[in-house]
């Protein structure tokens, strides 16, 4: 299947009253973050894609700081720090 990668298992744990599952770094969630999900049968799809359009957005927005407090370096001053090791 296209997109498709086979993962490894994850445990169920009870929580309270509910129960609930740790999931690996690698999918790259945050605490707080807000996961989708449908079930289809005995299939359970989780949906990841808002959770890394808003942290998308916070990278974004971060970068935007560095401009607002004009930490920002020209073309020019690079070539003059950097034209020795081959900047053009």
């Amino acid at each position: 299947m296209n997109g498709v990668r086979l993962m490894g298992n994850l445990k169920v744990r009870k929580i309270d009253n509910g129960v609930g599952v740790i999931l690996p770094k690698e999918f790259g969630l945050q605490p707080g973050d807000i996961l989708s999900y449908r079930q289809e049968n005995h299939l359970l799809i989780i949906d990841t894609s808002l959770a890394a359009l808003e942290h998308d957005r916070e990278l974004i927005e971060e970068s935007f700081t560095d401009f607002k407090k004009g930490l920002l370096v020209s073309e020019e001053a690079l070539k003059m720090k950097f034209g020795k090791y081959g900047w053009r």
